[in-house]
């Protein structure tokens, strides 16, 4: 066989055992080919096939797994971004002070009792640069909790009000709720932002948020392996997906959630006329429904 001008070049840059493969494979292809009498030279035909056998591995080692849908919890710059609504959530167990705290972030015409509410309260909330959101407060009770799956996919962001004074004996419960609404799809693909805000910090008997953080986690940890996947319990029934809350084989962590979970404290209830500590949920509002 005589050798052409691509088999020379070749030559230069391929070890011996490499070009005697091509060499044996050129000869099978011109065998093959020559009764045709095409026009285009075999070496051609080689150069060609190999080019698209370089294509194919280069696009196997570095192409990556595309936009494949997670499972697992974790941030990553490369999840495709999910349009969210323009609601703001105020959620938590009964006597959590929601709607205090719904009071005292909208300018509402009639009085709402602050007792314990049996349906949802409704308000506006104005942004520093006047827009308007709604503001929704979810009553912490089982019949309301079934409204949630459709107020979640409206949401832009989640802030969650735990009472500061009952948090040690209810911590169970809050973290249960707290699953609920993690492992909700709405929540979960579009990243939705959630402060879990720990009020009555005017009280003497609260807890530090810290000490609130570390303790949802262990009990987050533990729901994970008593509970699995996604509950039912919020009317996912029928479009139930497997949703595992951070990384497998690691202790939980709010870290390690797709979406950003804020702890901040403060007090949602007027003192002396004047609102206390709820500037952090101000900022939340400006930085993450917007």
């Amino acid at each position: 066989m005589k050798d052409s001008a691509i088999l020379n070049q070749l030559k230069v840059v391929l070890p011996p055992h490499i070009m005697e493969i091509i060499y044996f494979r050129y000869n099978q292809i011109d065998t093959y080919l020559k009764p045709y009498n095409l026009p285009i030279k075999t070496d051609v035909l080689l150069l060609v096939l190999f080019t698209l056998i370089f294509i194919i591995i280069i696009s196997k080692l570095f192409g990556g797994s595309g936009n494949k849908t997670r499972s697992v919890g974790g941030r990553t710059s490369n999840d495709k971004k999910v349009k969210r609504g323009n609601n703001i959530a105020i959620l938590g167990l009964s006597n959590a002070g929601k709607t205090a705290l719904l009071l005292n972030l909208t300018n509402v015409d009639k009085k709402i009792s602050t007792h314990t509410s049996i349906t949802t309260n409704n308000g506006v909330y104005i942004t520093e640069n006047k827009k308007k959101l709604p503001i929704i407060d979810v009553p912490g009770n089982g019949k309301a909790k079934a409204s949630l799956p459709k107020i979640l996919s409206n949401s832009a962001c989640i802030i969650y009000v735990i009472d500061g004074t009952t948090f040690i004996d209810n911590s169970t419960q809050e973290a249960q709720y707290l699953y609920d609404i993690l492992t909700n799809e709405s929540v979960y693909q579009k990243k939705i932002p959630v402060l879990v805000f720990n009020n009555k910090m005017d009280l003497d008997s609260t807890i530090d948020t810290e000490q609130v953080k570390n303790i949802l986690e262990r009990e987050l940890d533990d729901l994970r392996r008593t509970r699995g996947a996604t509950p039912i319990v919020l009317g996912q029934e029928e479009d139930k997906k497997d949703i595992y809350l951070g990384i497998e084989g690691t202790p939980f962590q709010f870290d390690h959630l797709p979406n950003d979970v804020q702890f901040s404290n403060g007090s949602a209830s007027p003192s002396n006329g004047e609102l206390k500590e709820i500037d952090d949920i101000k900022n939340f509002i400006q930085t993450t429904a917007l």
